[in-house]
Formats: C-alpha cells, sequence, structure tokens
C-alpha cells in the first residue's frame, strides 16, 4: 500500500529534487531557471521541508536547517503536498506572496513551465535525436536513484530492506555517463549525486538505451543480467536489500 508520507519525500526529492539536473543538462531550461532568483521553502506538515534554491541560472535542493527563504509555502499534510505536485491544490504562502504571484501562480510562469517541462520530457517515448533520449533517460534515472533512498527511509516495507542494509557505499550508474551514491549509514540511506569513491557494491546499466528499457519495464532485469545489459558485483547481500527497494519504486514514481 502506497503511503502518502513516503510520496511527499519521494516527489520533494526525486521529483522536484530532479530539476537541478534539469537545468545542468538542458539549456533552455538553464535559460528559464536563470529568470529566478530566489529560494523557495516547501515545509509540509508531518512530511519533508526543504528549500529550493534557483540562482544564476542553477538549483539545488536541501532540507531546511533555518536558512533565510524568498517565499514559505506550507502544506497541512503530505496528502496536500502529493496533490500541489499533481497539479491539484495550491499550497498555502506565508512569505513571499509577491514573488509567488510573479513566478509561481499561473502555468505560463518560470517555475511552472519548468517543472512542467521537466515532467513531459521524463514522459517521452519517441525522441527526434539520441540526445534527446538520452536527456529522458538521465532525468529518470535520476528521478529513480531518488526515490530509491527516499522510500527506502520513509516506507515501511523500504525500512526492512534498509534495516538489512550494511554500512557502505552503494555505486549506481550508467557505464561511461552518469553515476550516483547511496550511502548507507545506521541503516539510513543518503543520496549523493556523484561516483562512489569506495563502494562496496555496483550497480551499472551497460548504456542509455538498457537504462530506458529497464526503467520503463520494456527489458527483464534478469535477461539484463545474463546478457551484460546490467551488471552487479561487490558485496550482494547490499544489492539483495536495494533490489527490494528498487521493486516499490513504481508505487511511487510513475
Amino acid at each position: 500500500m502506497q503511503s502518502p508520507r513516503t510520496q511527499a519525500f519521494v516527489n520533494m526529492y526525486a521529483a522536484m529534487g530532479t530539476l537541478d539536473k534539469y537545468v545542468e543538462l538542458d539549456p533552455k531550461a538553464k535559460e528559464i531557471a536563470s529568470t529566478m532568483n530566489l529560494t523557495i521553502r516547501f515545509k509540509v506538515k508531518d512530511g519533508p521541508d526543504a528549500v529550493l534554491d534557483f540562482k544564476d541560472g542553477a538549483v539545488s535542493i536541501a532540507p531546511y536547517d533555518g536558512q533565510k527563504t524568498n517565499v514559505l509555502l506550507f502544506c497541512t499534510g503530505p496528502e496536500q503536498f502529493n496533490k500541489v505536485v499533481d497539479g491539484k491544490a495550491m499550497p498555502i504562502p506565508l512569505k513571499g506572496l509577491v514573488n509567488v504571484l510573479k513566478f509561481m501562480a499561473k502555468p505560463d510562469q518560470p517555475f511552472n513551465v519548468l517543472t512542467t517541462n521537466m515532467a513531459d520530457t521524463m514522459r517521452k517515448t519517441e525522441f527526434a535525436t539520441k540526445e534527446e533520449k538520452a536527456l529522458t533517460t538521465r532525468l529518470a534515472f535520476y528521478a529513480m536513484t531518488a526515490a530509491l533512498a527516499q522510500i527506502a527511509n520513509e516506507d515501511e516495507l523500504g525500512r526492512i530492506s534498509a534495516g538489512n542494509m550494511a554500512d557502505g557505499e552503494i555505486s549506481v550508474g550508467i557505464k561511461d555517463d552518469t553515476y550516483v551514491t547511496l550511502a548507507v549509514k545506521d541503516h539510513k540511506i543518503t543520496y549523493i549525486k556523484k561516483k562512489a569513491e569506495n563502494a562496496r557494491a555496483f550497480m551499472e546499466f551497460a548504456d542509455i538505451d538498457t537504462t530506458k528499457g529497464l526503467i520503463d519495464g520494456n527489458l527483464d532485469a534478469m535477461s539484463c543480467i545474463c546478457n551484460g545489459g546490467l551488471e552487479l558485483k561487490g558485496f550482494v547481500p547490499m544489492l539483495e536489500q536495494l533490489n527490494k527497494v528498487l521493486n516499490l519504486v513504481p508505487k511511487y514514481l510513475a
């Protein structure tokens, strides 16, 4: 059963949390982001509390730790925040109403254009060029791996798997292309958008096409392991538990 609270963390750090890579990888997205120099705090009661920082065309997201923000948007609970992300509700602006009206209130304003364009890009199934497919796949990869960490930390079944993981780093990547690190410490996972320096376990996709096929469910993981499309190595018990969490991702990341 899907947990609204877990869904809120996935929406915060895997959905909106992929904006940083979107503006880094897509020049048009960077151009839109460059029109906003502001920090937006999303505070969700009984859920995530994080800050999106837009600065000079770059975006970052981090848990709120007392830093000053231009905008404070409050949601009464995870359910409301999930509806906000789905475009079915509005958060309550507690600070920065002028910036909300300038950048976020209407569909054609920068924040909404940026998030809508990213969602459309990630859902693409047909591509005019290899570059388009690569962009979609990389963004989907970042969202999937970020969701893994949130589900392992917040979902009931995910926490069971994380509870059986030893400390250490898991390297997840697309060979010679894109890498992230899942750092396990005391049965909690920290998500890091860079290649692991001292990994105990490795999950590596052979290329963009294989990654896209596996994420979309058009390729079978076992077949890819057998034909070299997916390589698993290192400390096997960590990978076994990670795979259990991976099976939960479709519940939260459509």
